[in-house]
C-alpha cells in the first residue's frame, strides 16, 4: 500500500434530545477547543454539519444558536477545514415548549418518505445542501457541498431514493458506513454487517448496500474505519465503570430509547464492530492504533485506502482530546510519508470524478 488517507471527521450537532446548560456549552465551546488542538497538530478536520437544526432554529427565531452556528462554520472554513452535510431530519418535525426541545419520533429520512415536497426525502436533502452551500459561499465562492454522513448512520430504508437525491444535488462521497457495525433502538436500525469487503467502493443507486457499484457509478464510500470486536475484550459495562473519570461532562440528552428492542437484536449489537472514534472514553490511543493497523493490513493489496475517524464535539472533553492528539502523533510516527490527513475538498480537487 502506497497511500493511506485518513479523514478526521466530526459530527457538528447538538445533543438531539435537549441541552444541559447552553448552546455554547453543548457545541460551540468544545468545537473551539477542538480547533485549537488541531492547529497545534497541523491537521485538517471535516465537520459534518447538522444543517437542519440551523433551518429549524431559524424558524423558531433562536438567534443565540443560529448566529454562532453560522459564524463557527464560517470560521472552520476560513481556517482551512472542511464542512459537509449531516442530516438529522427529526428537527423539522420537532417542537419547542418553554425553551425545551420536544423531539419528534420521526428520526430517519425514511420516516419522511410519504410527506409532500419539500418535507419528503428529496426536499429535505435539497434544502440541507442549499443552506450549507449558502453559508459556504459566504466564505469562498467556489465552496460546494460534496459529501454526506447520515444522521445516526442510517442510510436505510429508502436507500435508493436517498442515494439518488444526494447525487442529483451534488453529493459524490458518503461516509456513513462502518463495516460490521450494528445498532438498534426504538427509533432506528443500522445494519452494516454485509457490505463489500473493499477499502473503498461505490454505493449503487439501486440501494443494495451489500454490493458495490460495478461500473464506478453511484456515490463513493469512504467508510468509518472499524474492527471486529475481540473475543476476550473486557465487557463494556465494566469498562464504563472502571474509566468513568474519563467521561465527558453532561451536555444534553440522547434521543434514542430501547424499550422495544428484542434480545436477538441486543446480542447482534453486542457483537458490533468497534469504530475508529475519539468519543469513547474506554478506548486508549493504542486501541485506536489497533483499529488503524487492522485496516492497513486488511487492505494492503490496494494502492490506496481512504478511511474515516469519527467524533462529536458534544461528546468530547479532556480525555477525548488526548485520544485524538495521541492517535494523530502515533499514526504519523508509524506510517510516515505513506499516511496523510485529508478532507473531501482535497480529494475532490484531485479526483473530481471518482
Amino acid at each position: 500500500m502506497r497511500n493511506i488517507k485518513i479523514f478526521l471527521t466530526f459530527d457538528y450537532e447538538l445533543p438531539l434530545g435537549g441541552i444541559a446548560r447552553s448552546y455554547e456549552h453543548s457545541l460551540f465551546a468544545p468545537t473551539s477547543r477542538l480547533l485549537e488542538l488541531t492547529e497545534e497538530l497541523n491537521v485538517p478536520l471535516v465537520f459534518f454539519a447538522d444543517i437542519l437544526s440551523f433551518v429549524k432554529f431559524n424558524e423558531w427565531k433562536i438567534d443565540d444558536y443560529t448566529e454562532p452556528f453560522k459564524n463557527q462554520l464560517k470560521q472552520i472554513l476560513l481556517t482551512g477545514h472542511d464542512v459537509q452535510l449531516h442530516l438529522h431530519p427529526h428537527w423539522l418535525d420537532s417542537a419547542i415548549e418553554n425553551g425545551r426541545f420536544v423531539p419528534s419520533g420521526k428520526y430517519t429520512l425514511a420516516s419522511f418518505a410519504n410527506n409532500p415536497f419539500p418535507l419528503n426525502i428529496e426536499g429535505i436533502i435539497k434544502t440541507g445542501i442549499a443552506e450549507l452551500n449558502k453559508i459556504g459561499k459566504e466564505v469562498y465562492q467556489e465552496y460546494k457541498c460534496i459529501a454526506y454522513r447520515a444522521g445516526g448512520y442510517a442510510l436505510a430504508p429508502e436507500t435508493s431514493r436517498i442515494l439518488r437525491a444526494l447525487y442529483k444535488n451534488g453529493i459524490r462521497f458518503d461516509s456513513s458506513i462502518c463495516r460490521g457495525y450494528y445498532y438498534v433502538s426504538d427509533n432506528s436500525l443500522v445494519n452494516y454487517r454485509h457490505v463489500p469487503d473493499l477499502s473503498n467502493w461505490y454505493l449503487p443507486f439501486d440501494g443494495n448496500l451489500a454490493k458495490s457499484g460495478e461500473h464506478k457509478e453511484g456515490i463513493f464510500e469512504i467508510p468509518i474505519a472499524g474492527k471486529p470486536k475481540g473475543l476476550f475484550e473486557m465487557p463494556t459495562s465494566f469498562k464504563l465503570k472502571r474509566y468513568k473519570n474519563r467521561a465527558v461532562e453532561e451536555r444534553g440528552k440522547i434521543i434514542h430509547t430501547t424499550s422495544e428492542v428484542g434480545t436477538k437484536e441486543k446480542i447482534k449489537q453486542l457483537l458490533s464492530s468497534r469504530m475508529l472514534t475519539v468519543d469513547n472514553h474506554t478506548y486508549t490511543p493504542e486501541y485506536l492504533m489497533k483499529i488503524l493497523d487492522y485496516n492497513v493490513r486488511k487492505y494492503r493489496k490496494f494502492d490506496e485506502v481512504m478511511l474515516g475517524l469519527i467524533g462529536h464535539p458534544k461528546s468530547m472533553d479532556t480525555y477525548h482530546y488526548h485520544l485524538l492528539s495521541s492517535f494523530v502523533k502515533k499514526a504519523k510516527e508509524k506510517y510516515g510519508d505513506t499516511l496523510s490527513f485529508v478532507t473531501f475538498k482535497d480529494v475532490f480537487k484531485n479526483k473530481p470524478v471518482i
